[in-house]
């Protein structure tokens, strides 16, 4: 069985989906447009998803405030967000999920002054967030073999802030910001809790780089590339 919400949002929009049946599939596609919304997003079940490789989930405005929230295992939300000023926040709990957030991706490629976070926790998740000028990005997970990364480029001199937490077992933690960063520069952190696991961060830039890494535990790999 298989259920398919579409959608488009100019001002308000909260979505809830649940399966009520084993082998339903919740699929929630959004085209919204417009300043100031405020949207939230609800499944629990397994299998869901928010937008996809082919109809993605899409926000373009400014001042948005989105929320995404997945219970379950083997859900994922593609999400691009367009605009400057806007915050999302994505929870995932369970295992095998995938959260894809794009700020400033093709083909308006605008993003400014947006915070995003992705908190996970389970075992065998994939975070990625892709942001740019001034952005603020977030990743925490909790528990073992998750894969967490942040990427960030400018273009004019404005610098962005990521920030990834881990506590767990063989989670694979990744930071790249690059660009013309100016005055307000690069700063990528990092705390990692557990045993065997991969941290990398490469930041590149013509000014200011900040790099700040804590890790807890046995047999971690850290990995620092800085330049300017």
């Amino acid at each position: 069985m298989r259920k398919i919400i579409k959608t488009a949002m100019m001002a308000v929009g909260l979505l809830y989906a649940s399966n009520a049946f084993a082998g339903t599939t919740n699929n929630v596609y959004i085209d919204q447009v417009g300043s100031g919304s405020t949207i939230g997003i609800t499944q629990s079940g397994s299998g869901n998803e928010v937008g996809n490789d082919t109809a993605r989930a899409t926000f373009n405005g400014n001042t948005q405030n989105i929320s995404i929230d997945q219970v379950g295992s083997q859900n994922t939300h593609t999400v691009n967000m367009q605009g400057a000023n806007s915050s999302l926040n994505s929870t995932v709990t369970g295992d095998s999920n995938t959260v894809t957030v794009a700020c400033g991706a093709a083909p308006t490629t605008t993003c400014t002054d947006t915070a995003i976070t992705a908190n996970a926790t389970g075992s065998g998740n994939t975070m990625s967030i892709t942001a740019s000028a001034k952005s603020t990005m977030g990743i925490a997970v909790t528990g073992d073999n998750n894969n967490a990364s942040i990427t960030s480029s400018t273009t004019n001199l404005m610098g962005a802030k990521a920030d990834i937490k881990a506590s767990g077992d063989s989670n694979i933690v990744s930071v790249q910001q690059s660009g013309p960063a100016g005055a307000t520069g690069f700063e990528a952190r990092v705390d990692i809790t557990g045993s065997s696991n991969n941290v990398g961060v490469t930041q590149g830039g013509t000014v200011d780089s900040k790099v700040d890494i804590k890790s807890n535990g046995s047999n971690n790999s850290i990995t620092v590339n800085s330049s300017n």
